[in-house]
């Protein structure tokens, strides 16, 4: 049964590629869904850029004739021709920043991680010890104080009923 499964699966990611699982990518030409959202956030902003450059340039790029005595068409035109030479260039240098871009971000994380760990860590880790150190200070000061009242009415032969500390919170639920 299990060659027809995989029978099944083969056909389908004939038919289908992107709906049968595939594991990372690992040639030169494959993208990574990282390297793709990245690719069309750099792509999108360098378009929006670009496109404003143009519209402006060409708005701008008429010495013999005042902007406003060029037709609509022409603006289009002109546009239109710059964008899509620009265009292709866009888009290839969006493919090359794109898994720059990540691996950018990947060493940043990396020596954010790495000086977290250098110097937050430790001050954190020497807070928790003081903390310890006073809260075992402050118990011993309070068996001290209870042993000596536990004494202290013991040598004068009066009753002593206070209960030893923390046993109080033992109790509480």
């Amino acid at each position: 049964m299990p060659q027809q499964e995989d029978k099944n699966v083969r056909w389908l990611a004939k038919l289908l590629p992107s709906a049968t699982p595939r594991p990372d990518p690992v040639s030169i030409w494959s993208v990574t869904a990282r390297d793709a959202r990245t690719f069309f956030c750099i792509a999108g902003t360098l378009w929006v850029v670009a496109f404003a450059f143009i519209v402006y340039k060409s708005a701008a790029d008429s010495p013999t004739r005042p902007v406003g005595a060029r037709s609509i068409g022409d603006c289009v035109l002109a546009v239109l021709t710059d964008f899509g030479n620009v265009g292709i260039a866009i888009g290839i240098l969006s493919m090359l920043l794109a898994p720059l871009a990540n691996a950018t971000g990947e060493i940043v994380m990396s020596l954010y991680q790495a000086m977290v760990n250098r110097l937050v860590i430790p001050v954190i880790e020497a807070h928790k010890a003081e903390g310890r150190r006073e809260g075992r200070t402050q118990v011993m000061e309070e068996w001290r104080a209870w042993n000596e009242r536990r004494l202290a009415a013991e040598r004068a032969g009066t009753e002593f009923d206070e209960s030893p500390p923390g046993e109080a919170l033992a109790h509480v639920d």
